[in-house]
């Protein structure tokens, strides 16, 4: 439907959109014989995806391999090697590596049985495609992926060769260069291991159901409904993009991507009504970084989660509910605060879609979802239940003339899908490398060992430690790649101290989702800093003021596990939990923000941090300490608002 926002407001919005577009991006833009032998690439590994998601999945190296000798060449065609590459063509360069990273992958794809019955034989030509392969691998994630992360893995290849050399803790027996290799390209532990295994399955499919949802325009229902729920309200536009970008994070699972989608609607908006070009930025940014936690389709990492517990999907989902919704209340609560501080307003309601017209008109666009999570509960697999959900995708899209999927809209979205899932694949294959040489080296648990005897087994501390590795992890690194590392490293010394696996891992997971927004390098706050033409650095340092309930909510769950869904034995203990929880991080965005009704006082401000400190923490008399703060602040703040209003 069309939306009722002012002219100007949508005139800002669409300039602000076109602007996005005409940003030369890093791929390159191939036509004629070239651009249709991607789309033939393209559209062949997303037909490959959807027939073994539906019908079962190849032997685990086969899978992988297969995947990977698609995601490799189209790296190499599509991401020049310098900025003064030609952007129009592949050159000759590009097409050796892209046929020799292709022929390398499928040689393992072949030769699979005799690679497995073979019992650790190498032939030598073996280790020579192997060298090729894994040299091939960190040229393809330099392109895509900048330096930081390629450099960081390689320093894991001299650790695995020089072990001998290692100090303290982390010394081990070395390995030959033959072994770095047969490790790294023969076996499930290494270039084709586990977290390749998550791009070859699940984070491809959601891209490509992501995909099929931005084709059917399911993000203009997003951005609908949320202006129609919360545009009126006190800075409003700001509450819209809190919404939107919750909402797309329910299918998106990209900080940039959702940034992108909502946030070139909703940062206009906000600064029309009064908010500094930083803060809205800010606002999109930390809002956006949440989305990743948002069930029912999280960051890839959430995947990876599952994976490496062995635990059902449903049981990352259930364990995210809460966390995620308190992120977003402490985002919200902040621009509530915000708003009375400057006295913005919402926008007027006649300029706003009403929220039945919305639903009525396109509310089935959202059934897609509900099928997913309907999958889900009855123990499917993520994999079928994401089939179902893309192919009620194509058959919503007939509702409406004007989204009706064509068979060109359709091999453009498969295309589209597989294109978009490049970059994240491309991370998991290079940062099998890190888990690999941690594998064959021993050297995980060492680690752990080595944070443990740092923080000498306090759990606080621990926690601290492994906060700080995820962020500096985080630097540079797409989300699954800082989860991983920092899940490798931090993660044995959390469930060393009893916390549970699973919430030892969701432990990490928070902190590699904000390290999207955490400055020096944050790719979600810069992305957000583009569109408002705003400062970068004071727009990703609002964003972590926004965002600071992200950083404190791990450490509540962790200390009071009860809060988690997954970890419920009295639901009254939970409900206690939970509501402490609630109110504890609105005097955290009291604290933040400093106002409540009024302006606070320096003192009063840090009762309010003292105030939601003690409610975060768990037990009685700490939530009866803050309770007390909460109801002084109230009564001193509502006393000098009111003397305001009568001078």
């Amino acid at each position: 439907m069309t939306t009722r926002i002012s002219a100007q407001s949508v005139a800002d919005a669409n300039v602000q959109a076109r602007q996005l577009r005409k940003k030369p991006g890093k791929r390159r833009t191939l036509t004629g014989a070239v651009g249709a032998l991607i789309t033939v690439l393209a559209v062949a590994l997303a037909v490959f995806q959807l027939y073994t998601a539906f019908f079962g999945v190849l032997p685990t190296m086969r899978q992988r391999s297969f995947h990977v000798a698609f995601i490799l060449p189209m790296i190499f065609l599509l991401y020049p090697a310098a900025k003064r590459s030609p952007r129009d063509r592949a050159t000759a360069l590009d097409w050796i590596f892209a046929i020799a990273s292709g022929a390398c992958a499928l040689y393992v794809f072949v030769a699979y049985e005799s690679i497995a019955t073979r019992a650790g034989e190498v032939y030598g030509y073996e280790l020579w495609l192997g060298g090729v392969f894994t040299a091939l691998v960190f040229i393809a994630g330099r392109r895509v992926l900048g330096w930081p992360l390629p450099i960081f893995c390689f320093l894991f290849l001299l650790f695995a060769y020089f072990g001998r050399s290692m100090p303290g803790p982390i010394q081990h027996f070395g390995l030959s260069v033959p072994r770095i290799i047969e490790e790294l390209y023969l076996t499930t532990d290494g270039l084709f291991g586990l977290v390749t295994g998550v791009s070859a399955t699940y984070i491809y499919l959601f891209v490509l159901f992501g995909a099929f949802l931005t084709s059917t325009k399911t993000s203009d229902f997003f951005n609908d409904i949320s202006m129609a729920l919360t545009g009126h309200l006190k800075g409003g536009p700001a509450k819209i993009s809190v919404l939107s970008s919750a909402l797309m994070g329910t299918i998106s699972g990209s900080t940039s991507a959702n940034v992108a989608t909502t946030g070139a609607f909703t940062i206009p908006l906000m600064k029309s009504i009064g908010y500094e070009p930083h803060f809205a930025g800010a606002v999109e940014a930390a809002a956006s970084t949440g989305g990743q936690i948002m069930p029912p389709v999280m960051g890839a990492a959430a995947f990876i989660i599952a994976d490496t517990l062995n635990i059902p999907y449903t049981q990352v989902l259930l364990c995210a509910i809460v966390p995620a919704l308190l992120y977003f209340w402490g985002i919200w609560c902040s621009l509530s605060l915000e708003a009375s501080r400057l006295g913005l307003k919402g926008l007027p309601k006649e300029t706003l879609p009403r929220a039945g017209e919305v639903l009525v008109t396109s509310g089935y666009k959202a059934i897609p979802l509900f099928v997913i999570v309907y999958f889900l509960v009855k123990g499917y697999n993520p994999l079928y239940s994401g089939c179902w959900g893309i192919g009620c995708c194509v058959l919503l899209s007939f509702v409406k003339k004007s989204d009706r999927m064509d068979l060109t809209t359709f091999v453009n979205t498969l295309k589209d899908g597989s294109l978009g899932a490049l970059s994240v694949a491309m991370a998991c294959i290079i940062v099998g490398n890190v888990i690999g040489m941690m594998g064959a080296t021993g050297v995980a648990l060492r680690i752990g060992d080595a944070v443990l005897a740092l923080t000498r087994g306090h759990l606080v501390l621990t926690m601290c430690v492994t906060l700080l590795i995820a962020t500096l992890l985080g630097m540079g690194m797409p989300t699954t790649a800082s989860y991983v590392m920092a899940s490798a490293v931090a993660a044995p010394a959390l469930t060393l101290l009893g916390v549970k696996g699973l919430d030892a891992h969701m432990f990490v997971f928070f902190y590699a989702v904000l390290s999207s927004v955490t400055p020096p390098v944050c790719v979600g706050a810069y992305t957000a800093a583009g569109l408002a033409n705003a400062d970068p650095n004071r727009t990703a340092l609002t964003g972590v003021k926004l965002a600071l309930p992200g950083f404190i909510v791990p450490f509540i769950f962790v200390l009071a596990p009860e809060i988690l869904l997954t970890n419920v034995t009295n639901w009254f203990v939970t409900f206690q939990a939970m509501v402490s929880a609630v109110v504890g991080v609105f005097l955290l965005s009291c604290f933040t923000e400093n106002f409540f009704m009024a302006p606070l006082r320096w003192y009063e401000r840090l009762l309010a941090l003292a105030g939601s400190l003690a409610l975060l923490y768990p037990g009685t008399l700490s939530d009866a300490v803050g309770l007390a703060i909460l109801v002084l602040l109230w009564l001193a703040s509502k006393k000098r608002a009111a003397r305001a209003v009568s001078e």
